[in-house]
């Protein structure tokens, strides 16, 4: 057994010894992270790709309106009993062929059918533009966001490391305390155990920050298996400055400026040139067409000299050439077009309806955004206060307990009410400008460009 245990831990020291050291970390600030969220998320790079497309789309509806045009070449041999204008005669023989043959048409008129289809490409490219311009907004929020609740998170941790050292620091008063018969052995248990759950409770915020940042990493598309370091101001360096909105103002200002709501406009839009064209199948289409020919065959002959044509005086002789213009009314088409203009005009209903809810949800977001901006704002003043009472508080109970004019419970209380005014103003520090962010996104004027703080 002791043989087996050996060899265990020389084969485990093997392969730490031969396993790749981790890589160094690399350090991504905030604008970093929105530069690698424009470039590599999935749903923003979908959205491109559906502009790419929608460009594709209008680019041949414009081509309807040029003229086509066909090249098409026949070329063969046959064996067998063919006709002979020689002899006049039917012979076992064999004769070449060849043809070349060339057509073009384009559409006059088809009912404005196409005139249409280029304003509903139009119109749909720029709801496609406006889109992804929606998408990257949301995408640099959601970068925002996930950020801000890192670094957030690396505040709490900092709070967490500082109430520990606090704790250790104070366990050795204590037990220099009982050592000398100023406090009862109790008192340095109880301070073992704050000890103990002021490391659990920097574990517990550790593990929210790592959860953070997978989160984060996600939202980046970054490859999970290397380390990355997000950097920030301390909440101290974030300018603190509340800003004045009117909600009027917010909403008019939303109206305008939403890139998704112009896109839904550009939607209806295209909608209606939809149902030019369905009506547009019940009117008249014009068309013209030309087309051009020539033909050689092994059995040609000369009609004066009976002499075989040479293949260069053929194909000049054995010209066709024609021109013309077709007119097509539809008389009935099997309700076809009726049933095509209730389509259209069913997704015309649809789409204003869904202007009608996306301008009641913006109305609602930019309430609600402007009222818990109105709050954060209060939470700050509320904070600072706290914070400050809190710590006069730590400051007099620790004097207190040092001349054993109070117990350890009160000190204890004490910290723990000071930790916690702690960790509510860093909260509400990142939570303000959350919130102001917050805002930007929903009047829809988040400038990817601008920076975190």
């Amino acid at each position: 057994m002791a043989m087996r245990t050996r060899f265990l831990f020389a084969a485990l020291a093997g392969m730490l010894a031969i396993a790749p050291a981790s890589s160094a970390q690399q350090v991504i600030s905030f604008d970093d992270a929105v530069s690698i969220a424009l470039d590599q998320n999935v749903t923003l790079r979908r959205a491109k790709n559906s502009v790419e497309s929608q460009t594709t789309s209008l680019a041949q509806a414009k081509a309807a309106r040029l003229p086509n045009l066909n090249l098409s070449s026949n070329a063969g041999r046959n064996w067998g009993l063919q006709f002979d204008l020689t002899t006049g005669r039917l012979e076992n023989q064999s004769s070449d062929r060849f043809s070349l043959n060339a057509s073009s048409g384009v559409t006059l008129f088809n009912g404005f059918q196409i005139g249409a289809s280029i304003d509903q490409a139009r119109a749909s490219l720029a709801a496609q533009e406006a889109a992804l311009e929606r998408s990257e907004q949301t995408v640099v929020f959601t970068v925002i966001t996930n950020y801000l609740q890192v670094i957030l998170d690396q505040e709490q941790i900092r709070i967490r490391e500082e109430d520990l050292e606090a704790q250790q620091r104070q366990l050795e008063r204590i037990t220099e305390f009982v050592r000398v018969g100023q406090r009862p052995i109790s008192d340095q248990y109880s301070q073992e155990a704050t000890v103990a759950n002021a490391e659990a409770t920097l574990l517990t915020a550790q593990r929210a920050l790592q959860l953070s940042e997978a989160r984060l990493i996600s939202t980046l598309q970054l490859d999970p298996l290397q380390n990355y370091s997000f950097t920030a101001p301390s909440a101290e360096a974030i300018s603190l400055a509340a800003r004045t909105y009117d909600p009027n103002d917010l909403l008019v200002a939303a109206y305008e400026a939403r890139a998704d709501l112009q896109a839904q406009k550009y939607v209806i839009s295209a909608a209606e040139e939809g149902m030019t064209i369905a009506k547009s199948s019940s009117l008249p289409r014009v068309s013209e067409s030309a087309g051009f020919g020539t033909s050689y065959s092994s059995f040609g002959r000369d009609p004066l000299t009976g002499q075989k044509s040479s293949f260069g005086s053929q194909m000049t002789d054995n010209r066709s050439e024609s021109i013309g213009i077709s007119l097509s009314v539809p008389v009935f088409n099997r309700f076809q077009t009726r049933s095509s203009v209730e389509r259209a005009q069913v997704q015309l209903n649809n789409a204003s309806l869904d202007l009608e809810s996306l301008e009641q949800s913006i109305a609602l977001d930019v309430r609600q955004s402007y009222l818990d901006y109105q709050t954060a704002v209060k939470r700050l003043e509320v904070t600072e206060k706290q914070l400050r009472a809190s710590q006069q508080a730590l400051e007099v109970e620790q004097a207190r307990y040092d001349v054993a004019s109070s117990t350890l419970v009160e000190l204890t209380q004490a910290r723990a009410n000071y930790v916690n005014s702690e960790s509510q103003r860093v909260q509400a520090i990142y939570q303000f400008h959350l919130q102001h962010r917050l805002i930007e996104y929903y009047l829809g004027i988040l400038n990817p460009a601008e920076s975190l703080f």
